[in-house]
């Protein structure tokens, strides 16, 4: 007789089949008051029979091995898989929850450890699995899933392919965060859901999004949402890779819809391990959730397990106000006097923390000549240590532009370094936008770049670093490695240790997350950094259709998003402001031309932060009329505790919005606008709807409603 291993927790319910030839199964993974639903039963028997289907807890397909059966292009069908079987299983207490982890051995003695962490109150999980090789042959992987559950939206009376949306994560340069429903039958994900008489005709189809290089999340966030409309359900989840990634939907014989999580593939990567006697392997971590609820409700889960399993740090509980001299500033290009006068903007906005951007260790066109991070004293005279000393002078702690993972192809540091410290193939250094890019696995490109951290900590009195990273590596280097895509993974690996020995040793420092804007945002990094740049975008109307999204991709906090106004118009300072202050503001813009109305807007919106930013910390993001679109004349995002919430709302081509607004069981008590205090609009709260009438197409207010 099979049996089972349950975790109960307060909103979650998951349980594991044993079965009796030994392989566990994830039988369910479901909100806790909905752990004894029904299960739908997918065909009525007429068919020719397939053989039992069998769902494994790890996916695996191995060089030489069969696959179970007609598969196409999915990976959930590895007969590998049913090589593992069941050893023991122990759970653990950790700070924040339970640690569950399943051992399980294949008869060639290729151990599993398949770990999932829970974290109390937070119906979302941290699976991992690590393959280690008892045994006395090599194994050679081709596919490993980080998580995969082969029962989704699998409650209720209807069938999967009935009632499933599948929200597809789209990102690109300037255009963050930009969500898209689909209805799972219009994906053709299903193929002819029948029961034929001789054959079933359920497809072979997946649906499938990837991460293909060193951006992340160039064309896609490592994340997605899917929800079950007949049940109310919503799944969530993310994969924690900096580098390449995975995300399949798909089913076998159209019994069960799955969802599998990876980091780099064979068939999608040319990924490849060959797991040798006595190697360990682990595969990037993935978060995985579910709610019973809507995209919302969902969202919230994920962002409070993100701040759950991130580094604890205090820049995320201060919410720091950041200057940043790039964005419809200096773009590049600083200078000694124009620091200083920037500082004194800055300083008398409110800000906190100042960041010199790029172009301070070269005196012309710098793009292909950095790599060595020392200051240019034809743009600083008097040294860079002396406008360092003046930010700290003004209240403000210093910081710096730093793409650390690069080198230009006119460095002439880099013309004499030899060839295994760089992305490498064929032969040739890779080289991508005039910059060859360093190989983290070296242990001399490691230290290296520590040293300059440390010296410009020691010399200058840093305290934040904006480390940027405009480059990809393509498929990765071909040095020292088994495939190009381990070689990228082995580099993230190493930069991810890079960082934890950084805060090892400077625990005050504040790095922010930069790639290009937000090409590299994801919780592999954001386990460790606690601020994300989130996007390049220089419009402050379309950057608004990032902002009213971003909370999806990343937490409230770690959110920076530019405020930059360059015009002294109203509405433009305001409009700019309302951008970040539900977010991380990072404050920039013309300040020269700035006149004394519009640093008191800008100082009135700092003011207004700094009083909110304890509700931010805690707060949960919601969006009461759905994920905004770029075609949306109204834009809504708010953020909510248990006694107040926040709503920012854009009328980008309009001047009127109607917000349905309910608070799960709350009474609202007040709403009113909170900025700006002077400049007000007109609105109306009555049946559940706040009706907003703006001064002008093309504004934005901040309210705050009161709840009870």
């Amino acid at each position: 007789m099979s049996q089972k291993i349950e975790m109960l927790e307060k909103n979650l319910y998951v349980a594991f089949n044993i079965r009796d030839d030994g392989v566990v199964e994830l039988e369910k993974f479901v909100p806790s008051s909905l752990r004894n639903a029904g299960e739908v039963k997918i065909g009525n028997g007429s068919g020719r029979e397939m053989g039992q289907v069998i769902y494994p807890i790890i996916e695996i397909n191995v060089t030489g091995k069969s696959t179970r059966g007609t598969h196409g292009y999915r990976h959930n069908s590895g007969s590998a898989s049913l090589d593992f079987k069941y050893v023991n299983h122990v759970v653990n207490e950790h700070a924040a929850g339970k640690k569950l982890v399943i051992t399980l051995k294949t008869e060639s003695d290729i151990y599993a450890y398949y770990h999932m962490t829970f974290y109390d109150d937070i119906p979302v999980v941290r699976v991992f699995t690590e393959l280690e090789n008892k045994g006395t042959e090599s194994w050679p992987v081709e596919y490993i899933s980080s998580f995969i559950y082969q029962n989704v939206c699998g409650n209720g009376k209807q069938p999967y392919f009935d009632k499933t949306d599948i929200y597809i994560p789209y990102n690109s340069w300037d255009c963050e965060a930009h969500w898209k429903k689909e209805d799972l039958t219009d994906l053709n994900l299903s193929g002819m859901v029948v029961d034929g008489f001789n054959t079933p005709g359920f497809g072979n189809n997946r649906f499938a999004y990837t991460g293909h290089s060193s951006w992340s999340s160039v064309e896609y966030l490592p994340m997605g949402i899917c929800q079950d409309r007949e049940m109310k359900e919503t799944y969530i989840f993310q994969v924690e890779s900096s580098g390449q990634w995975h995300i399949e939907y798909d089913t076998e014989l159209g019994k069960r819809l799955a969802i599998a999580l990876s980091g780099p593939t064979e068939q999608e990567h040319a990924w490849w391990l060959n797991l040798k006697p006595g190697i360990k392997f682990t595969t990037v971590p993935a978060a995985f959730g579910v709610v019973e609820g809507d995209v919302s409700d969902s969202v919230a889960a994920l962002t409070l397990y993100r701040r759950a399993m991130r580094r604890p740090n205090d820049d995320d509980e201060k919410l720091n106000v950041v200057f940043n001299d790039y964005m419809n500033c200096l773009m590049g290009d600083p200078t000694d006097e124009k620091e200083r006068a920037i500082m004194d903007k800055a300083a008398a906005m409110g800000c906190e923390y100042y960041c010199l951007d790029c172009g301070w260790y070269d005196k012309g066109y710098w793009w292909d000549r950095v790599g060595e991070w020392v200051e240019s004293p034809e743009r600083f005279p008097n040294g860079l240590k002396a406008i360092c000393d003046y930010a700290n002078g003004k209240g403000m702690k210093m910081g710096l532009w730093l793409e650390i993972e690069v080198m230009g192809t006119a460095s002439e540091l880099a013309a004499k370094l030899p060839d295994d410290w760089f992305v490498c193939r064929h032969g040739k250094r890779h080289i991508d936008n005039k910059r060859y890019l360093l190989d983290f696995r070296n242990p001399e490109v490691y230290q290296y770049c520590m040293d300059v951290v440390d010296r410009l900590i020691n010399d200058y009195g840093v305290g934040y670093f904006k480390i940027d990273y405009n480059v990809t590596q393509g498929i990765g280097s071909d040095l020292n490695t088994e495939s190009c895509a381990g070689a990228v993974l082995g580099h993230y690996e190493a930069l991810h240790r890079w960082y934890e020995e950084i805060f090892r040793k400077h625990p005050d420092l504040v790095i922010e997350n930069c790639g290009s804007g937000a090409q590299r945002m994801d919780y592999g990094m954001l386990r460790l950094l606690s601020l994300q740049s989130t996007s390049d975008q220089t419009d402050y109307i379309y950057n608004s259709y990032i902002a009213s999204n971003v909370a999806s991709a990343v937490t409230p906090e770690q959110a920076g998003m530019w405020v930059y106004p360059y015009e002294n118009e109203e509405e433009h300072v305001i409009y700019n402001m309302i951008n970040g202050i539900l977010l991380r503001p990072y404050m920039s813009g013309m300040v020269w031309k700035f006149g004394e109305h519009t640093m008191d807007l800008l100082r009135e919106g700092i003011s207004v932060y700094k009083r909110i930013r304890g509700d931010i910390r805690k707060a949960v993001p919601f969006w009461p009329v759905g994920f905004n679109n770029i075609r949306d004349s109204v834009l809504v995002y708010g953020v909510k505790t248990e006694d107040v919430a926040y709503l920012s709302v854009f009328t980008p081509k309009t001047d009127t919005a109607e917000i349905p607004l309910h608070f799960d069981g709350k009474i609202i008590d007040k709403v009113e606008v909170i900025y700006p205090s002077r400049v007000n609009c007109e609105f109306e709260l009555k049946d559940g709807v706040l009706s907003v009438k703006m001064p002008q197409m093309t504004a934005a207010r901040l309210f705050r409603v009161t709840l009870k």
